[in-house]
């Protein structure tokens, strides 16, 4: 169990909006003899019991380290010594110094993903210049042309530091302003076509994606390119934690794309001056078929209307209930198929006993796709990521709860393992 800390409410949200979206993927299940609008009531408490539960593991549970993506207090004091200032929002252009030039009192300006409503697809020269606002000179950093920025986050990704931050971030209600450690602006930029190409019938822009950390204590700078797909109206989200425990903070990215969420971890190796990979969900699905978390766990039905979840690699166990934990009556466990002939995915049982045959053939237990990333610390200091995966049999529109499943840093292959994991009943 994580200490109490404060939640990064960025992947919060994320948290939420892929429960929302679970939970709207709900349908009558055929068996159920009371209809729609029992199936409904259902799917409604399910909900309202998801949100209270995760708010409640949000307030209890979850650490964020310090970055921009949280929100901004109007209390930040500012030091002078602090060299590095962030504007998002403020200017009407982007503007980013080359590190190894830049002195003295040094100013970036950023937009907000929300200022991007401005942009339209046709390209008219009021919206040709309007867009050309949003790029940025990174020549410094080895781009021919000026790039786009979306996503960018600061701290002490290259490691720990002297230097501060000061962000001053444009809202309706004024100037916020926060003071951050660190003197690292990490980046999500991506190169842009001279012309609009005709794909799949929509005009994209877009070319290649760069992860890009410009270093202003040091006055060096790196890139490295990357798959994820990133579109000026829908930002990625890039946020900071040292899940390796050297001091350097961590880039982690996350992407909510078709109702799941992509995400990497990318760690600055200042020695070898390189941004090196730790862990991607993409590179993992291409190379095992499917992600960390899904293919390490293991489920399976068992008689008296009980479900055993596991994740052998850890040691993990654990039976729960469909009745008391997965909010099912047995009447609605009893019949192998629905009213209108279609596969009853939860009437695995006879009065409790298991249809074994059926069971192999419809009863698989699998984790769905990944509702929400956040980052916890552990009691021993450690931060870990923590995934949230609806728990389903059969289908996707039954389910028995959630499964967390834990994410930590392993020094022996230097990348991501299973350390924990933790069931959510509804």
């Amino acid at each position: 169990m994580s200490d109490k800390k404060e939640k990064d409410y960025t992947a919060m949200f994320l948290e939420l909006m892929g429960c929302m979206t679970c939970i709207a993927t709900l349908k009558p299940a055929a068996s159920n003899t009371d209809g729609l609008k029992k199936k409904s009531i259902m799917a409604l408490l399910m909900f309202v019991t998801v949100i209270a539960t995760i708010l409640h593991k949000n307030y209890n549970n979850y650490a964020s380290e310090q970055n921009i993506n949280q929100p901004i207090e109007d209390n930040s004091s500012y030091s002078e010594e602090s060299s590095l200032y962030v504007r998002i929002g403020m200017d009407k252009k982007v503007f980013i110094p080359n590190p190894a030039t830049a002195d003295g009192k040094i100013v970036v300006s950023l937009k907000k993903e929300s200022d991007t409503e401005e942009i339209h697809f046709d390209r008219t020269k009021k919206n040709e210049a309007i867009f050309s606002n949003y790029l940025a000179d990174l020549s410094f950093a080895g781009f021919d042309k000026p790039v786009f920025v979306s996503a960018y986050t600061v701290g002490d990704i290259s490691g720990i530091s002297d230097m501060e931050s000061h962000i001053s971030l444009k809202t309706k209600n004024g100037t916020k302003k926060r003071e951050i450690s660190g003197g690292c602006l990490g980046l999500i930029v991506t190169t842009i076509k001279d012309k609009f190409a005709k794909i799949d019938g929509d005009n994209l822009l877009y070319y290649n994606s760069y992860f890009v950390v410009l270093d202003y204590n040091n006055g060096v700078c790196y890139r490295r390119k990357t798959d994820f797909s990133v579109h000026y109206w829908q930002w990625a989200d890039l946020n900071l934690a040292d899940l390796t425990g050297d001091g350097a903070q961590e880039m982690i990215v996350s992407y909510n794309y078709n109702k799941s969420i992509d995400f990497g971890v990318y760690h600055v190796n200042a020695d070898k001056h390189n941004i090196q990979e730790v862990y991607s969900s993409d590179r993992d699905f291409e190379k095992n078929k499917d992600f960390i978390d899904r293919r390490k766990f293991k489920g399976k039905l068992q008689d008296n209307y009980k479900v055993t979840l596991k994740f052998p690699c850890i040691g993990y166990s654990k039976t729960v209930s469909m009745i008391t934990d997965g909010g099912y009556k047995k009447s609605e466990m009893q019949n192998k198929r629905g009213k209108w002939g279609c596969i009853n995915y939860v009437g695995m049982w006879n009065n409790g006993k298991l249809r074994k045959k059926w069971v192999k053939k419809h009863g698989h237990v699998f984790l769905y796709t990944l509702d929400g990333i956040s980052c916890v610390k552990m009691k021993d200091g450690t931060i870990q990521l923590e995934l949230a995966r609806l728990i389903c049999i059969g289908h996707r529109s039954e389910s028995v709860g959630y499964m967390y499943t834990y994410l930590g840093y392993d020094s022996d292959t230097h990348s991501l393992a299973i350390k924990n994991a933790e069931y959510q009943a509804f």
